[in-house]
């Protein structure tokens, strides 16, 4: 085998070998999970969260989504937040998000949502129930 031949054959394993990493790294790797919640501005209600299990799951931030219609700057209007959690090590838990009343306590809303973590820290939502 010439010194030319090989050479390429070594380049093509090298990128094939690159390739494969490179897919097994962005795969179907969900290492977040956001769940956005509504409100509406003056309300005087806020999203509140509980994780059943902090080993198995952490928080990481909660940001608010822009209206995608720049023009429309309604006071009052509907505010989405998205809250994101990543998984620690595998398992199943749970995440209780509750609508409560700055003012008394009161909760208006319950949204139990059951989250499982796999043992590469990928996190995803399995099923979720309305109080």
């Amino acid at each position: 085998m010439n010194k030319n031949v090989l050479l390429t054959l070594i380049i093509t394993i090298l990128v094939i070998a690159l390739v494969v990493v490179i897919i097994i790294f962005k795969g179907n790797n969900n290492k977040q999970l956001a769940l956005t919640y509504k409100t509406n501005g003056g309300v005087p209600f806020k999203w509140e969260y509980e994780i059943e299990d902090p080993s198995i799951i952490e928080f990481v931030k909660s940001y608010q989504i822009e209206n995608q219609n720049k023009n429309s700057k309604i006071v009052g209007g509907a505010i989405k937040t998205n809250y994101v959690f990543k998984g620690l090590k595998p398992g199943k838990t749970t995440i209780t998000f509750r609508y409560v009343s700055i003012v008394d306590g009161r909760i208006s809303k319950e949204e139990i949502n059951s989250v499982e973590v796999d043992q590469n820290n990928n996190i995803k939502l399995i099923t979720t129930e309305n109080d």
